[in-house]
């Protein structure tokens, strides 16, 4: 069995509202959730576990700690004392250096692995300046995916799905559709215990509330979603999606929210992880738990 986790940067449960929230004013399967719901459907036997982003602290939860607390199960703002935004700190990175899920997996004999793609000068910027999926990722002896020759060929995918991103940077990479994208994420899945997707899209879009980018990102995330779980086994395999805090939930605002964050499972053996997830630090440790379960 295998979990595929696709982590939606900054997408949290909001308001049944068409004038603030896309997922109101463009009606999603996938992501049928507000605040007021009362019994929700999801496609493929989904199952939601409305999950709470802010780590018991205050104020409004940030990227680089909730991200930390989705990669190592720790409840790092509690940790550094407040949230923090953008790229980890020096006390962040040590969390993800020691504490990392590809770390632990690496541990127990498990297969993991980033399904991103990434070039030779991204790894030139400071430390400051580095993911904290990278990160984690680096904390294993797990070898990251690049521009060429894994996406090119078909063994690794970009975070905007299509290459875009890249191609507008001026690097030569292939156009590709949702559903292409997702196929390629699908086999990569199939050959590891554990694999991580960073979408961040989600969480652009909200701070620049562009409610016109958010439709055209939603309809990609739909056809790339739809695509996934048909290709998926969820007789054997799993599907995680969740997100580090609110943003695009709420484009009356450039700022995250507080909102709850939808985690979704899907899969014959959802039912394991609903009462083991309430906070997003919970993430790390039932998939952990699961993955080592078939040990």
């Amino acid at each position: 069995m295998s979990v595929l986790m696709i982590f939606l940067d900054g997408v949290g449960i909001g308001k049944n509202d068409p004038a603030s929230n896309p997922f109101s004013k463009f009606p999603s399967p996938f992501f049928p959730a507000f605040d007021d719901s009362k019994k929700i459907n999801l496609p493929e036997g989904g199952f939601l576990i409305p999950t709470d982003a802010t780590m018991g602290m205050p104020g409004i939860p940030q990227s680089a700690t909730g991200q930390t607390a989705l990669l190592t199960g720790l409840p790092s703002a509690q940790i550094i004392g407040r949230h923090h935004p953008g790229f980890p700190t020096a006390s962040l990175r040590k969390l993800l250096l020691t504490e990392s899920i590809f770390l632990q997996l690496e541990k127990i004999g498990k297969k993991a692995t980033f399904a991103n793609a990434f070039t030779a000068e991204y790894f030139e910027r400071r430390d400051r300046q580095i993911s904290a999926t990278t990160w984690a990722v680096k904390a294993s002896g797990f070898p990251f995916r690049w521009l060429d020759p894994d996406l090119i060929n078909g063994q690794a995918i970009s975070h905007d799905l299509s290459n875009q991103f890249l191609r507008d940077l001026g690097y030569e990479a292939p156009v590709r559709q949702p559903e292409e994208a997702a196929k390629i994420l699908a086999s990569i899945s199939k050959n590891v215990d554990y694999c991580l997707f960073e979408y961040f899209l989600t969480d652009m879009i909200g701070h620049s509330q562009d409610m016109r980018h958010a439709k055209i990102e939603l309809d990609k995330l739909n056809r790339f979603l739809n695509t996934i779980l048909n290709k998926i086994d969820l007789e054997k395999d799993i599907v995680l999606l969740t997100s580090d805090h609110g943003n695009f939930e709420n484009l009356s605002i450039a700022t995250h929210t507080r909102n709850q964050v939808p985690t979704i499972i899907w899969g014959d053996d959802n039912g394991y992880f609903e009462n083991k997830i309430t906070e997003i630090q919970d993430v790390p440790n039932a998939i952990f738990e699961y993955i080592q379960s078939d040990s």
